[in-house]
Formats: C-alpha cells, structure tokens, sequence
C-alpha cells in the first residue's frame, strides 16, 4: 500500500515516518522510567483505531503501520531499553527531529494532519497510566515531552 505524498521521499525517510508511532510511544511511556503494559496497549489501540476512524487523510498510514507495529515497537524497546532514560530520550529525540527535514517534502495538509496526530497518539500513551482510572495524570516527564516539541514543522 504506497501512500503517495510519500513517493518523493528515499527508503530511509518512509521507515522513519512509519516507525514514528513506535518512537513516539516508547519516548512518552518511558519517559518516568517505567514503559508500562497499559502505555503498549493503548498505543496499539490508538493505531489500530485511526486505520479507519478520524482523518481519513491518515488511514493509509495507519494501516501501513498496523501492519508492523508490534514488531517495530519491540524493536524500539530493544534498541534503546538498556540506555538511562535521559539517553533514551536524547537519542529518541534526535530521530523524531529528522522529521524536520522529511515533511516539507510531503503534501501540506498530510504533513500538518500527520503531525497533529502524533501529538495526539503521545498524549493517549501519557495519559494512559496513573490517575483515576488510568486517566488524567501524566508525569512531569511525559508533560515536557507530549507536545513533540522537537517537531518544529510549520509551513
């Protein structure tokens, strides 16, 4: 399934983009410390969920990365699990960043479309675990980070 705002990107730009969900989740679920079961799973659920069910503009995309999700995020917790946190974050940080270059080289309104719903998908993973119910109580060190900050695109 080629999306095609993405045809003029190279091989290693598409697999950044596709594996953005799993960075994003693994930056904000682990930035306490503690990457939790609830964190995985509500991620998993916010992709599989827009594969058809918010922009449609993003459904492609979100079914290209439900494909691999899983593996791309077990991949992730691999790579940079036995870092500390604040080299984890440091690392995970830089990758998200390159999306700085890789966006204006899509469509306009998928960029910003896309970059909302990150957003969206790293405060679902902060708000996934501790307050009442799993809700509305995110960590001071999930906060700093939700916003994707480190994602500057602005056309």
């Amino acid at each position: 399934m080629a999306i095609i705002q993405f045809n003029q990107l190279t091989e290693d730009e598409r697999t950044l983009l596709y594996s953005t969900p799993a960075l994003i989740t693994y930056l904000i679920g682990g930035a306490d410390g503690d990457f939790d079961t609830k964190e995985e799973v509500q991620s998993e659920h916010i992709v599989r969920i827009r594969t058809a069910n918010g922009d449609p503009l993003m459904f492609d995309f979100y079914k290209h990365v439900e494909q691999t999700y899983f593996d791309q995020l077990d991949a992730t917790v691999k790579k940079f699990g036995n870092l500390s946190v604040e080299e984890r974050t440091t690392l995970i940080v830089n990758e998200l960043a390159k999306l700085n270059e890789i966006l204006p080289k899509v469509d306009d309104l998928f960029a910003r479309t896309l970059l909302k719903s990150l957003r969206s998908l790293a405060k679902a993973v902060a708000e996934a675990s501790g307050g009442v119910m799993g809700f509305l109580e995110v960590s001071y060190e999930e906060e700093h980070l939700m916003g994707l900050n480190m994602i500057t695109y602005n056309p």
